[in-house]
Parts: C-alpha cells; sequence; structure tokens
C-alpha cells in the first residue's frame, strides 16, 4: 500500500516544543536569508550544471520524483567536481530545488534507484517548505543550540534524534518516488558500498535480525540497517510502525539519553509512581507526601488498596530508569528518618506491582546497607501486602 509523506511524529513533537519554549528564537530564524546570489556563484564556481539536454537520463528521474512529491518549484541538477564517495545532497532554497550529485553517482544506480535518491533529496525539500517552514526552524534552532557550550545534554540528543527522523522521512520519499522499497534500499546499499549490484530483498531479511532495542548510535544519519527496517516496517504498516521507528532512533526513556521528550515522558513518570505510592497507608507520613509534592505528584486525600495501583510494567525500561525509579520509591520510604520497616515494605510492594522489586531490592541493599535479614523480612513483609491486597 502507497502511503502519504507527512512529517513523523518526532517532528511534530518537536517542533511543537520548540516552538512554545522558544517563541522569540523561533521567530528570529524564521525571518533568515536562505539562499542568494552568493549560493548561484558558489554552485557555478564548483559545480558542473548538468542540463536537461545533455543528460536527459538523470533529469528524466529527477522529474518523476518531483511528480510523484508534489515538488512543483523548479529543479536543478549539478554534479560536484570533488572526488568524494557516491553521494547526492539537496542545496536548500524555498523556491526551488536544487541536487548535487557527487562521485559518479548516476552511473552507478539503475533508474529506479536513482529515482529513489532523487525522491530522498526532494523529501527534504518538502519537510523544510511543509507547515510554513516551521519544522525547517526548528531544525535550524536545534543546530544552533549545538554550537553552545551550556546547552544541555536534552537538546543535544533530540538534535541528533531530529536529524535521524529526518533521514527516515526523505527514505519515505525515496519509496514514495517509485512506489517500491527495493529500489530505495538498493539505492542505500550502492551508496554505502559503491558496488554495483546489491541484492535488497536479501538485506531487508538481515535487518529483520538485527537487535535494534538499544536505538541508533548515528549522529546525522541512522545506521543503513535500521534504515532499511524502519522503510519496510512504514511501507507494510504505516502509522501502526511509527512507536517502533521512534524507539529504533533512541529509547524514549533513556536516563543515559533523554531528549525533551524523554524528558517530560519521565517527569510524567516520576509524579505517576509518586502519586501511587502515596496511596499505600505505609507512604503516607507527613515527609513522604511532601516529597511527593515537591515531584510534582498529585497526593491523594485518603489512602487506597495495593490493588487499585495500575499494573504498569516498568521492568522493560533501560537500567539507568529503572534505578532512578528505585530511588524515587527509596526516597519516600525513608524521607522520615524515623520511619518503621513497614514503609520499606511497602516501597518494594508498589514495586512489585510496577514489575521492578528486583531492582528495589538490589538498590535498597547497594545504597541503604540492607543485610541479608533484614532484606529477608523486607521482601516477605512486601509480598503479604500484595498478598492481602489480593
Amino acid at each position: 500500500m502507497l502511503r502519504q509523506l507527512t512529517p513523523l511524529p518526532y517532528h511534530s513533537a518537536v517542533t511543537t516544543i520548540l516552538e512554545s519554549e522558544h517563541p522569540k528564537a523561533f521567530a528570529a530564524l524564521s525571518s533568515g536569508p536562505i539562499g542568494g546570489d552568493d549560493l548561484d556563484q558558489a554552485l557555478l564556481r564548483s559545480t558542473y550544471r548538468l542540463d536537461p539536454t545533455s543528460h536527459p537520463g538523470a533529469h528524466a528521474q529527477l522529474a518523476r520524483a518531483a511528480e510523484a512529491l508534489g515538488v512543483t518549484v523548479p529543479v536543478e541538477l549539478y554534479a560536484g567536481e570533488s572526488g568524494d564517495k557516491p553521494n547526492a545532497e539537496l542545496v536548500f532554497v524555498p523556491d526551488r530545488a536544487i541536487v548535487v550529485l557527487t562521485g559518479g553517482l548516476s552511473d552507478l544506480l539503475a533508474d529506479d534507484e536513482l529515482c529513489a535518491v532523487m525522491g530522498h533529496e526532494l523529501s527534504h525539500h518538502v519537510l523544510w517548505t511543509s507547515e510554513g517552514g516551521r519544522h525547517l526552524v526548528a531544525s535550524r534552532l536545534l543546530e544552533a543550540s549545538e554550537t553552545d557550550a551550556r546547552t544541555s545534554g536534552e537538546y543535544l540528543e533530540t538534535a541528533r534524534r531530529f536529524r535521524l527522523a529526518t533521514e527516515l522521512y526523505a527514505d519515505r520519499g525515496a519509496l514514495l518516488a517509485t512506489g517500491l522499497v527495493e529500489p530505495a534500499v538498493g539505492g542505500l546499499l550502492k551508496l554505502a558500498t559503491g558496488m554495483k549490484q546489491v541484492d535488497p530483498g536479501a538485506y531487508l531479511r538481515q535487518a529483520a535480525e538485527v537487535d535494534l532495542t538499544s536505538g541508533s548510535a548515528g549522529q546525522t544519519h541512522p545506521e543503513n540497517v535500521l534504515r532499511s527496517w524502519a522503510l519496510q516496517q512504514w511501507h507494510a504498516h504505516g502509522d501502526d510502525a511509527e512507536e517502533a521507528v521512534a524507539a529504533a532512533i533512541g529509547p524514549p526513556l533513556d536516563l543515559a539519553a533523554l531528549d525533551l521528550l524523554g524528558q517530560d515522558a519521565l517527569r510524567d513518570l516520576t509524579r505517576e509512581l509518586a502519586g501511587q505510592a502515596t496511596q499505600v497507608e505505609e507512604l503516607r507520613s507527613p515527609e513522604s507526601m511532601e516529597l511527593a509534592e515537591r515531584y510534582g505528584a498529585e497526593v491523594p486525600a485518603s489512602p487506597a488498596a495495593l490493588s487499585e495501583l495500575t499494573d504498569d510494567d516498568l521492568s522493560t525500561l533501560p537500567p539507568d530508569t529503572r534505578r532512578y525509579l528505585c530511588a524515587v520509591l527509596a526516597d519516600l520510604a525513608t524521607s522520615d528518618p524515623d520511619a518503621p520497616r513497614s514503609a520499606l515494605a511497602a516501597a518494594v510492594a508498589v514495586a512489585m506491582v510496577k514489575k521492578l522489586d528486583t531492582d528495589l531490592v538490589k538498590f535498597l541493599v547497594a545504597e541503604l546497607g540492607l543485610g541479608d535479614r533484614e532484606r529477608t523480612a523486607v521482601v516477605a513483609d512486601a509480598r503479604g501486602l500484595v498478598a492481602g491486597a489480593a
């Protein structure tokens, strides 16, 4: 089934956050100059302009891709004069679509593959001009933040993931240019390896075997195997693939590499966990409830049974994130220095409901120095609380 090219959910979510949190910077970058005479002179000095009459084959594939993607601005094609490996690049200006080929790319690719590569580059133009250019402004703002040594880690990670999402978006444009996955994957493989003969089907089977749960390590582009897998997923499942594709770029709740969306999600999860923990009678000391409120939680007015807690499975979260959540529960249980053992048992009981008890017990042993006898007693009390609630 042929899909429609729309910004990835990651683009939309990040752009909305940046518009809201940095309205002045967003507005300033929206009005910045792009292109002009300097660009034209640079192209004339450093590239060979491919005339349609002299290079009809390449222009035919460029026009084919432009029509498939609905690109109506004039399209221009150049060949770089450097001896770099085969590649293609969009030089962005709003009123033209300028594609520069390098390294003899057009001689390496079959017609469908060349069309797919043209579609990939033109998709960048489609994205940067869509919705009034707001995604381009978001990209500019993130790139500018990377040059400032004061920029916090979540902005740097967001900039990285935004670039990766942009490449996956452009890969979808490569697919739409021909309507086939194989030429898009074949073009990727040939550009990466320089080989004239590749087997896209075999590479897609290879991609299906790769464990992508750790996320991409790419800074500007995802790994080709991830790109191929993500393209196949989108082609087969459409919007239903978006969550898995986003997780393959980077786990959404990885404390070691939080982006802006992950930061917000972890804040919400912390509030929810603290709020639910303080439903339990043993965790409702004045100190615990005050701490939960500092976490931003809504502390319930009256206690509730463990059975009323949502049984979220937090065991699938990355290790650093699980350890952080264990620290939250431990803080709630020990905020009162005179709290009885029952407070620790209640925290472990909450962790049992959330599938986090193994991590929490290890945390209590390591951080609070719980001995074997006390650990055994706390776990037994926690099991009793859970059994009683059931």
